[in-house]
């Protein structure tokens, strides 16, 4: 619009400065003497052309000037759209120069980050921007400069009352007639709300919704770490503590859920507590090569009453122990839920870090098979996992899978043992007794009827059992009648 007005002064300016000397060169006599009726006729002439030029140049001058007063009119339009969406707009816009001086705010900014005008121009596009976040903010500025456009950026400011937050911000440039970025157009949004809740819903995902603590998923995760940092540094050692809550069924059906759900958050506060302590073990190098920072990642609750810890950097073995007798001793203290004093202890089971390992999940089973050891010698114990363990327990799974199979395989016999009386010498009942009749040969009740007990498979056998037994004993009593008739003794399991 300037050099088009520029243009048009200078037109008019030629045009009355020709015009003008052409009035004014008719005003002299012509150094050629002429006819009268022949020079008024040519200044007749002269007059009319120039006559039709002004008004020519009245004409051009005045639509020129109506489109100049329509682009005005489409300007103030722009202007006044711009100034009405940056007023209303939610997101944060501004215009800084290559120097990084702001020109321009809109009122979002006061709105989202409580600055005024005044306050915002008396200082620097980056002051408010946290400090680990200026470089970053540089690097994409520049960026902006030289490619016309910047990537999409967050970073933290600070709002007035001290608080950070978080905005997207794109950066478009704003070029001069040279094709150089003179000024940069900023646009940012607020997005605390969303990262927050975005953290939230992570960290939900990673952690027990009662105790608040980290999951299955994030201990793992923990774990597959450290068997990462054990494979970069032979001489780091760490260790996997298997907790269970000895007899929490007992209390939980006994009290109610609600009472069970209180118990295992004050049992969460408790084992958090003792991994606090002074003699704590320490785990610098892990934080800084893994970025974990929180105590609360070495305590996990899997689900129900287990527990797990992770414990990082140890020294040796007896590290591990210490943490594991100081829980146990912790657990001892009397716990109080709903008005009820609840004395309760824990089985431990300890696995350590080994180059065997490949996998977080093969070391927490070893730590979990050890804890079950400890329930089988005792409960209120803890138990350092060894290859022996893991044998039996392999050999216990194979077992009890078998039992299954033989189950639906029919291959569970019941063997009736005689019983005589001393008096008479004739036999007056039975005792009926399962056995187990594989394709190999016979297995003995001592092999197997503790593993069908805990697993409850004991419950189908016993079924089949008193079936058979009552059957058989009908058949006898209508082929051998006697008095009194005969009587049957059946060994079942006091499980329902």
């Amino acid at each position: 619009m300037e050099g088009r007005e520029w243009w048009l002064w200078g037109f008019a300016v030629t045009v009355t400065l020709v015009l003008t000397a052409g009035i004014v060169s008719l005003s002299f006599p012509s150094p050629h003497p002429r006819a009268d009726g022949a020079y008024w006729f040519d200044l007749k002439e002269w007059v009319r052309a120039l006559a039709c030029l002004v008004l020519l140049f009245d004409i051009y001058t005045v639509y020129q000037h109506l489109q100049l007063q329509r682009i005005r009119r489409q300007l103030a339009e722009r202007d006044q759209l711009f100034e009405l969406i940056t007023e209303n707009a939610a997101d944060m816009i501004a215009v800084i120069d290559c120097d990084g001086h702001r020109l321009y705010n809109s009122p979002a900014y006061q709105n989202i980050l409580g600055y005024s005008p005044e306050e915002l121009k008396s200082t620097s596009s980056l002051e408010q921007i946290h400090s680990e976040d200026r470089q970053r903010v540089l690097e994409a500025t520049e960026k902006a400069r030289f490619t016309g456009r910047g990537e999409r950026l967050e970073y933290r400011i600070r709002h007035k009352d001290g608080t950070w937050r978080i905005l997207e911000s794109t950066a478009s440039a704003i070029k001069d007639k040279d094709g150089q970025t003179e000024r940069l157009v900023i646009v940012n949004r607020d997005i605390t709300e969303r990262k927050r809740a975005e953290e939230m819903l992570a960290h939900s995902a990673f952690h027990d919704a009662l105790t608040n603590l980290p999951n299955r998923a994030l201990f793992l995760d923990r774990v597959r770490h450290a068997l990462a940092l054990s494979l970069r540094h032979p001489s780091y050692k760490f260790a996997v503590l298997f907790i269970d809550v000895d007899e929490f069924k007992v209390f939980n059906d006994s009290l109610g859920h609600a009472a069970g759900d209180a118990l295992l958050i004050q049992i969460g506060r408790r084992l958090t507590a003792s991994l606090r302590g002074a003699d704590t073990v320490s785990r610098p190098r892990l934080m800084r090569e893994t970025g974990t920072s929180s105590d609360d990642e070495s305590l996990a609750r899997l689900g129900g009453d287990e527990f797990t810890v992770l414990l990082e950097d140890i020294r040796d073995s007896s590290d591990a122990i210490r943490v594991a007798e100081r829980i146990q001793e912790r657990m001892g203290i009397p716990f109080l839920a709903d008005a009820h004093e609840v004395v309760t202890t824990a089985s431990i089971g300890i696995a350590f870090s080994a180059s065997s390992y490949s996998d977080s999940e093969d070391l927490v089973r070893d730590a979990e098979i050890a804890m079950y050891r400890a329930k089988q010698e005792g409960k209120a114990r803890y138990q350092v996992f060894d290859n022996a363990m893991h044998t039996s327990a392999v050999k216990r799974l194979r077992l009890e899978t078998d039992l299954r199979r033989g189950l639906e395989l029919g291959e569970f016999r019941v063997h009736y043992q005689p019983i005589v009386s001393l008096r008479s010498g004739k036999i007056v009942g039975f005792e009926a007794l399962s056995r187990w009749q594989r394709p190999e040969g016979l297995v003995l009740p001592g092999e197997f009827i503790a593993v069908a007990d805990e697993t409850g498979i004991i419950l189908p056998i016993n079924r089949l059992l008193l079936r058979e037994a009552c059957q058989h004993l009908r058949s006898w009593h209508s082929q051998f009648p006697s008095d009194p008739p005969l009587k049957i003794s059946v060994n079942i399991t006091p499980k329902i």
